[in-house]
């Protein structure tokens, strides 16, 4: 599957980058920033609403 969210894109190169896998603390920080850059990626949008009540409160 292919993403044109920049963080996911930059995260999914990063894995790909990894060569010593045995390095157990890379491969988790790797995994970790992936995870958060999906999830931001996929987060569902706020509504116009929601997003107008925002910048009001802000």
């Amino acid at each position: 599957m292919r993403c044109s969210h920049p963080a996911v894109v930059a995260a999914t190169e990063q894995l790909n980058a990894l060569s010593d896998v045995e390095n157990t603390a890379r491969v988790e920080s790797a995994l970790e920033a992936f995870g958060r850059a999906v999830n931001a990626a996929t987060a569902p949008r706020l509504s116009w609403w929601a997003r107008r009540r925002a910048v009001r409160a802000g």
